[in-house]
């Protein structure tokens, strides 16, 4: 048991020290948000390849916010692109409000092609659209026919109601 508490201990050390792997060369020279911050390894993320070589230059960027919601825009060298746009929307208590928000991003994938994502995000949860993103596959049409009779409401199916649900019973007794 001690030599857990050792190991731990020793665990926690090493782990709280920084190495200077983290901080670029000229950290004193570095300005701004990120500041004598560099990922791991060396990869600043961007472009394929992402060494500090092929590091992304900020071509255009907006960024508004104040009591009603937000928007911000930005455009990179690398072909990178988003802008989103977020509103308050309150509720009855301070608590109970919610955010809605809209945008969208895109940016050149390996291939060379340019992947585009518009999304929305608010009470139903996080909703992404883009051509390359998977959907679901069609209904079987035997699976659909079955669909539609379990429904029993004039052959036509509807994902909103189940045979299951004890509101419509439809015919069957317990």
């Amino acid at each position: 048991m001690k030599f857990l508490i050792i190991l731990a201990l020793a665990a926690a050390a090493s782990a709280a020290k920084l190495d200077k792997v983290y901080l670029p060369p000229n950290a004193r020279a570095s300005s701004g948000a990120t500041a004598g911050l560099q990922a791991p390894g060396g990869y600043s993320g961007g472009s394929a390849g992402g060494g500090p070589k092929n590091q992304a230059e900020i071509l255009k960027m907006e960024n508004e916010a104040d009591e009603q919601g937000f928007r911000y825009a930005y455009e990179t060298s690398d072909g990178t692109k988003a802008e989103a746009q977020g509103k308050v929307i309150p509720g009855a208590k301070p608590e109970e409000g919610s955010l809605q928000v809209s945008g969208s991003y895109s940016y050149i994938g390996e291939d060379g092609q340019t992947y585009t994502v518009t999304y929305t995000a608010d009470e139903n949860g996080f909703q992404a659209q883009g051509a390359h993103l998977p959907t679901p596959p069609p209904i079987p049409e035997e699976i659909l026919k079955s669909l539609q009779l379990t429904a029993g409401n004039g052959g036509q199916y509807s994902s909103q109601k189940s045979s299951y649900d004890a509101d419509n019973a439809a015919g069957y007794h317990y």
